[in-house]
């Protein structure tokens, strides 16, 4: 379970990327079965599509764009902040620095501050 707490952002981009990937090649069945249709050409199913250049076409023009440029970096970033960037979180429940409540060392705030005095 640890596993999958520690690469949930990763996951989650994963899983985003390929329903729109799905849902890319789905509508762009649907397209190219309709300009079929309409030019009194027989539909041709899933697989057919998959063979023609149109699907491989398309995810091409996306992934020439800043959607996929934005994605990669995403990805990367998060691969890079997961494994010991100093932005990254060390998990497991360990108290790091930035989790300790400052309020925990007023007395020895003061107890410095009067030292001085």
């Amino acid at each position: 379970m640890n596993w999958i707490r520690d690469r949930g952002l990763t996951l989650a981009l994963l899983g985003l990327f390929v329903a729109s990937l799905l849902g890319q090649l789905m509508f762009g069945w649907s397209e190219y079965n309709q300009t079929h249709v309409e030019h009194s050409e027989p539909a041709v199913d899933f697989a057919g599509y998959m063979t023609s250049g149109h699907p491989w076409e398309a995810i091409f023009e996306n992934w020439e764009s800043e959607f996929l440029q934005m994605a990669v970096f995403v990805l990367l970033t998060t691969v890079l902040v997961q494994r010991g960037s100093p932005e990254s979180r060390a998990g497991g429940g360990i108290v790091e620095d930035v989790d300790v409540d400052p309020r925990d060392f007023r007395d020895l705030r003061e107890l410095a501050t009067s030292a001085r005095s």
